[in-house]
This record gives structure tokens, sequence and C-alpha cells, in this order.
């Protein structure tokens, strides 16, 4: 049977995988799908860093605000999702551009990850954290034999769904053995550089009003525990709304976990070997951008635009 084709960008926060899946997308005639937990989500758009109108260039992204932040979103249902879209977009003749940096969204699209079906796994155990906290997590992940606990309650939810689906061991797959034929980009650049852009990125996310985002969120009835507000930059946010922080300290802090998790994205990312990593560099960002194309074009035997 042949594969569907799609093209994946993926990276560290704040590496620039938006820009760059927009142009490649404008370039080969396609669409964007999000691969980011949160940017589905209506209303968040400071603080997921979601693509603006003047930036997607008339470039359609799927899986950008389609949900409330009051409704749930797992791996699960983007991996439902981002089939559909995909084999639709080839149906009409173009690839897709796969973009984002939530690792286990990614890495269990691609490589096939059968999650637990819908309305099992997560539901319960966001009951135990929401029942026992963390404490509870860590008990059952300690049940299950795991000595590394995440430090955070997402990711040990996160966790329990992979143990749980019988996927948590499972040895990476080859690229020939992806469920999609195409090139998986990783972007990759100094770790100074990254850290100088995520400072920066952080800084003009409060400029441009997050933490009025925040409070408008709080004021329509969400709180912490929604799934939509544990995001990095809401979460920090949440204490500065309520006076526990100064906003400084809020933006300290964003800063710092952003570069935590940028860290953690990369660790993640060690799992899946067939990602082809392009360093960014201080060349000309027209000239780098020109040599991806030229290697998408080549791992599809020289097709252009429309798959031709």
């Amino acid at each position: 049977m042949k594969k569907d084709r799609l093209i994946t960008i993926l990276g560290p926060t704040a590496s620039g995988k938006t820009d760059l899946a927009v142009y490649l997308a404008r370039e080969l005639g396609s669409s964007v799908i999000s691969g980011d937990a949160f940017q589905i989500y209506r209303h968040m758009d400071i603080g997921t860093a979601k693509v603006t109108e003047k930036e997607a260039r008339g470039v359609r992204h799927y899986l950008v605000d389609e949900l409330e932040p009051s409704e749930p979103y797992s791996a699960a249902d983007f991996q439902e999702k981002a089939k559909k879209i995909i084999h639709q977009e080839n149906e009409a003749g173009r690839i897709p551009i796969l973009c984002g940096g939530t690792g286990l969204y990614i890495q269990g699209l691609l490589e096939g990850y059968s999650f637990l079906p819908k309305g099992k796994g997560r539901p319960y155990f966001e009951k135990v954290w929401e029942e026992k906290g963390k404490e509870g997590l860590e008990a059952l992940l300690r049940e299950k034999g795991e000595q590394q606990i995440p430090p955070d309650a997402q990711r040990m939810i996160r966790k329990l769904e992979l143990l749980e689906s019988g996927e948590k061991g499972k040895k990476p797959l080859k690229s020939d053995s992806l469920l999609y034929d195409g090139p998986v980009i990783g972007i990759a650049m100094d770790r100074t550089v990254l850290y100088d852009r995520i400072n920066k990125r952080v800084h003009l996310m409060i400029e441009a009003g997050l933490l009025e985002e925040v409070r408008q969120l709080l004021a329509s009835g969400l709180s912490e525990k929604n799934q939509s507000l544990k995001g990095i930059g809401y979460k920090e946010m949440i204490p500065v709304a309520e006076g526990k922080l100064t906003l400084e300290e809020g933006e300290a802090l964003i800063q710092k976990n952003t570069r935590h998790f940028a860290k953690r994205q990369l660790t993640w990312y060690r799992r899946m070997p067939y990602i082809h990593w392009v360093e960014r560099g201080p060349s000309e960002e027209d000239i780098w951008y020109r040599e991806i194309k030229a290697y998408v074009i080549s791992y599809f035997g020289g097709e252009n635009k429309d798959g031709r």
C-alpha cells in the first residue's frame, strides 16, 4: 500500500520552525499542520506563539484555533485528526508540512503509536492527579517499575499513557518504517543562541500582553486545573495575575522553564534517529531556506510544486 507523503519540521522552541514551514508551504504549494499541544486552542495566541495572519502569508494552517480552552486535547486526539488531514491533502495532490515541537504528538503520529481508546487512560490519570496529587501519579509509575519520574504532573500522565498503551520501551523505527513517506527535518542551533532567542521571545510576549491574555482566560472561568493553562507561559502568569508574583518574576520564570523545556525537547528527539538535522548557523536566512527546499525536493526525486 502506497504511503501518504508528509514533510515534518521539528526542533526546540524558538528555533524558527514556523517561518521555515510557511516558506516551504508557499514554495511547494502546500499547507501546514500544527504539531503543538496548545495552538489548537482559541483565545490563546500570545503564549503559544501562534502564527499570525501576517506570518501565515496565505498558507492554510490546520489544528490551530479549533478548540475552546475548556476542551481536552491529547496525543491520541492529535493523531486521529492529523491522519485525516494528511490523507485529504495527499488526495488533493499536496504534501502537507507537519510543524511542531511536542515530541510525543509527532513521534506518535510518525511511528503509529497505538494510544488507549478515547475516554480511557488520561481521564483516569487526571482524576488520580486531582484526588491524590503528584504523589498519586508517582505511585502509579513506581508500580509499573519506573525509576525515572518526570518532575511535573503532565509529563507523568503522558508517561503513564505510554506505559498503558505498550509504547514505552519500544525501539525507535528506521525512516523506511515510518507511516509516512517524507523527510523529518530537525532544526539545530548553538545552545547559547537558542537560549538568547527564547529569552527575547518571552520578553516580546510580555510586551504583547500575555498577562492580559491570561487574565481574560481566567475571567472566562478557566483555572490552573484546565489542561490548556498548564502550558509554559500560562501557568507562570497565573500567580502574577493573582498578585503572588511580580510581572518581572513571572517573565524570568517563563524564560527559565522554556529553556528547560527546550532541553527536554532535544532529549526526546534523540529517540528519533531518522531525523535529518540541519544546523541553523550565521548564514543568510534565505540561503538556509533554499538549501532545505533543495533537500526536500531531492528527497521526493526532484518533484516540485503540487507534487509534480
